[in-house]
């Protein structure tokens, strides 16, 4: 209810030197009165000693308030900068609790609210989680962006170009009497089939941020005993994987998580491929053979030319092929997209990982356009493509078909920035931030 006002520690865990203890809602001038006895200055630090129940000072802390709509969340917003001991926290939460209305917040209801309240749209707001989430400088750089409202002004651009082509197919419809320009509605399906095209180039080269967020996908696989799981080890710095000589050791798919100039890279481990009656590492094989279909890059580490007949089918043409083992094979000069390797002495191992740092940053780049960072904003963009789709084919169709093809467009876009239809999203999205966000 936002009635209540809720409460949390903002900061990090404990001890530390500093603690943020975060209220928003309308109680915060009755806490405030409450432990310090008056109302601190708008937007200005004041020291102040907070007291308890019984009149004992728990501390000295620094407090801001900011008074709404002026705030992050648009309610009345109080901060307490308290020391980081668990006793002081403790004891300051004990106390604001105290005073009628004041709960603790749940996961993500501070941000929650302030999208509720008009200070931040659902977009901005999965940019904040990115942000908070983010490990590398290129995860912040995007959330940021995103934080920021890129992502909504670039949503909004496209539903402006839309709602113009509805204006045109409305035209014949709704003022059939008036004297209009003649075709409207033929210069709408124009209008639709380019902003059609556009869309379908912007959900190409945007949806690429994805991988920025959650990672870029590279998978090794070869036949049983080719060096995968030694491979892995080495670029993880860390036995991830357990290596034996005996063929078929692995499984099931290993991840592991690297961090490679700015970008997330996941690398996974697999089964060796081959046929085998072997129930349970035909399963293994199964999964590898899936992995390596859904990934953005493909490692064939070989030991023979012969391997090569069992990969071709699963590699595409931009993969890399790795000739392992070169510590005791003599492979000659590598052709392109090859590369030399042994996990024993470290062959090639350093290009590799550089290999795959450029890759990922070439596959991960996109335009100026705001990126899509989540499948939630492609579905939405691909949804409304269908939609323009069905009204620039249909050449035959009464102008109130096409009319409700565009409308259904922009409100697939709108989703994106929580115009409409957002409830279904609210909950789980809220629920992924920390107490006190």
């Amino acid at each position: 209810m936002k009635s209540e006002t809720i409460i949390a520690l903002a900061s990090g865990s404990l001890p530390a030197g500093v603690a943020i203890i975060r209220l928003s809602g309308p109680a915060c001038i009755a806490v405030a009165h409450r432990l310090f006895g008056a109302i601190p200055s708008a937007r200005h630090a004041s020291l102040v000693s907070i007291i308890d129940g019984d009149g004992v000072p728990i501390d000295r802390a620094l407090t801001l308030y900011f008074p709404k709509p002026k705030s992050f969340t648009g309610e009345d917003v109080l901060e307490l900068h308290v020391h980081g001991g668990p006793a002081v926290v403790r004891d300051t939460l004990t106390c604001c609790l105290a005073v009628p209305g004041v709960r603790l917040a749940n996961p993500g209801e501070f941000t929650r609210r302030a999208f509720e309240n008009g200070k931040m749209d659902l977009s901005a707001a999965e940019g904040l989680a990115d942000l908070v989430e983010a490990e590398t400088v290129n995860q912040r750089r995007q959330a940021l962006r995103q934080m920021e409202g890129a992502l909504a002004q670039e949503i909004t651009r496209w539903r402006d170009a839309i709602i113009d082509c509805l204006v045109d197919a409305e035209g014949d419809i709704d003022f059939p009497d008036e004297d209009l320009p003649p075709g409207l509605n033929a210069r709408a399906r124009v209008r639709i089939q380019d902003l059609l095209c556009k869309l379908q180039a912007y959900a190409h080269d945007a949806k690429r941020a994805q991988r920025v967020r959650t990672g870029y996908r590279v998978a090794i696989i070869g036949p049983p005993n080719s060096g995968k799981s030694s491979l892995l080890n080495k670029l993880a710095g860390r036995d991830a994987a357990i290596v034996a000589p005996i063929a078929g050791t692995t499984r099931d798919i290993i991840e592991v998580r690297l961090v490679l100039n700015g970008m997330v890279v996941l690398v996974y481990d697999t089964a060796g491929i081959r046929d085998t009656k072997d129930a349970i590492e035909s399963e293994g094989v199964r999964r590898a053979t899936m992995q390596a279909g859904d990934v953005d890059l493909r490692l064939a580490l070989i030991t023979c030319d012969e391997d090569r007949l069992e990969l071709n089918s699963l590699m595409k043409p931009d993969d890399l092929w790795l000739l392992g083992q070169a510590d005791r094979i003599a492979w000659g000069p590598a052709q392109r997209g090859e590369l030399v390797i042994s996990s024993v002495q470290d062959i090639g191992i350093n290009h590799l990982e550089i290999l795959l740092a450029d890759r990922a940053a070439l596959d991960t780049a996109h335009s100026q356009a705001a990126p899509l960072t989540r499948l939630r904003h492609q579905d939405a963009v691909q949804e409304a493509i269908g939609c323009l789709a069905r009204a620039a084919d249909a050449t035959h169709a009464s102008p109130e078909l096409i009319a409700e093809d565009l409308r259904l467009a922009a409100r697939a876009l709108g989703r994106i920035a929580g115009q409409v239809d957002v409830e279904d999203v609210l909950d789980r999205l809220f629920a992924q931030f920390c107490i006190g966000k």
